[in-house]
């Protein structure tokens, strides 16, 4: 953003006590903005605010350089203040909007940036603004339309394009999670990430997961019809928006962050590892390029250098669930069981219906002498096994219980998924 276009001048109030004095200081702060020194630039306007205290034009620019100078929460009261005020200074509207998004308070970048776009949506700056309050405040379709709008405007535009496919990305995430509460409906799940895989070149995982898809088929109901559809189509215009933006941008670090999905989808490990790194390297402190190397070394068991990586990630993004779920997966793993529960806790509050954590929350208690505990949660988790190895685990728990036709029960159940799988295998390496 090129906030020179925003600065108000001096000479609006030259004809007010002190104007010489006034314009000069106006004119040093513009220098001073120029050389990058805002530390002299913000002194300046400071010094002429002491000569037209309330003075909006220069507590316009001294917000302008606040933001500039990285400084969001002043520039965020001072902007804010001014715009209050004075509606017409469309700089301090969007110095406002711009520096609540900084400050992490996006609710009220809406009203500011709102305001602007209303007036004039070819305001790029407002609008992606906007478009990432939205974001912010989990207001995906709004936000997604921002996006769609700017895309269409300025077909070039890398940075709404990337807006775009991560808005669709969410969404579809969000109607994969509808579908799969809706009970008996498994196989649409398993169908969609058959899809998914094929379309991402996954060939071998597309076919297990196609298999899977015909082996649990039932009736479809016309809610999990609507909701695969859906995730479907929202799934298809993520890609498309992503190479797009890969097009534009293919030396970026969001566009090595994607390469590096795509490749860990393909579990081309080392590849996505590299991208990851590069990535980071590009962005330190890049929240998801952390999140992607962490994944990935706690996918090939390297879980020192993974644990790092998912600590960093979540001191960068507090919200990044995942890594949660991998830390507690590491410590379980590890027997650390006091250190996991709590975070299997934390994570099932905003994923309840994650059968791997509730699995892992089940194996933590278990491991504790908690048998009482862990037999709720693997019993929960149970309900989607699908080879064998949680009802497998909930056997041995309810034993431990004296519960023994419960145990059996189970441990019948686990053979059962067991033989399934293996001839689920065994057709899909008859396969051609």
């Amino acid at each position: 953003m090129t906030l020179r276009v925003l600065v108000c001048w001096a000479w609006l109030a030259i004809p007010l006590a002190g104007a010489e004095e006034y314009a000069e200081l106006f004119r040093q702060a513009a220098l001073d903005t120029g050389r990058g020194d805002y530390v002299q630039a913000i002194a300046k306007y400071k010094a002429a605010l002491v000569i037209r205290p309330g003075s909006a034009e220069a507590l316009n620019n001294l917000a302008v350089v606040y933001y500039q100078a990285k400084e969001y929460q002043a520039a965020l009261a001072t902007a804010a203040g001014v715009w209050q005020g004075h509606k017409e200074l469309k700089s301090a509207a969007l110095i406002a909007g711009l520096a609540a998004i900084q400050c992490n308070r996006p609710k009220d970048a809406l009203a500011p940036l709102g305001a602007l776009v209303a007036e004039d949506d070819k305001n790029r700056d407002a609008l992606l603004g906007l478009a990432s309050a939205h974001v912010a405040l989990e207001e995906l379709t709004p936000a997604a339309e921002l996006y769609e709008r700017q895309t269409a405007r300025v077909p070039g535009d890398a940075t709404a394009w990337y807006g775009l496919a991560i808005c669709y990305e969410r969404l579809a995430e969000n109607a994969s999670r509808r579908l799969s509460r809706i009970p008996g409906q498994t196989s649409y799940s398993k169908r969609l990430l058959g899809e998914y895989l094929q379309g991402s070149g996954g060939t071998r995982l597309a076919a297990e997961a196609f298999g899977d898809a015909e082996a649990t088929m039932i009736e479809p109901s016309p809610e999990a019809e609507r909701e695969y559809q859906s995730a479907r189509s929202l799934a298809d215009k993520s890609r498309n928006a992503f190479s797009h933006f890969v097009e534009l941008a293919p030396d970026s670090w969001q566009a090595a962050l994607f390469e590096g999905d795509v490749e860990r989808q393909h579990n081309n490990l080392s590849a996505a590892l590299a991208h990851y790194k590069r990535a980071s390297e590009a962005q330190p402190n890049n929240a998801a390029a952390q999140l992607g190397q962490g994944t990935v070394y706690w996918q090939i068991g390297e879980f020192d250098r993974a644990a790092e990586c998912l600590r960093l990630a979540l001191q960068l993004n507090p919200h990044a669930t995942q890594a949660t779920f991998e830390l507690a997966n590491i410590a379980v793993r590890r027997h650390q069981d006091k250190d996991a529960i709590p975070l299997l806790e934390e994570f099932l509050k905003a994923q309840p219906d994650a059968v791997s954590a509730r699995a892992d929350l089940g194996r933590a208690y278990a491991h504790i002498g908690q048998f009482e505990k862990a037999a709720v949660a693997l019993r929960k988790a149970a309900v989607s096994d699908e080879r064998g190895d949680i009802e497998y685990q909930l056997a041995t728990v309810l034993r431990k219980l004296g519960r023994i036709a419960e145990a059996d029960a189970a441990l019948k159940r686990s053979a059962e998924l067991r033989q399934a799988q293996l001839q689920r295998e065994q057709k899909l390496r008859e396969t051609p």
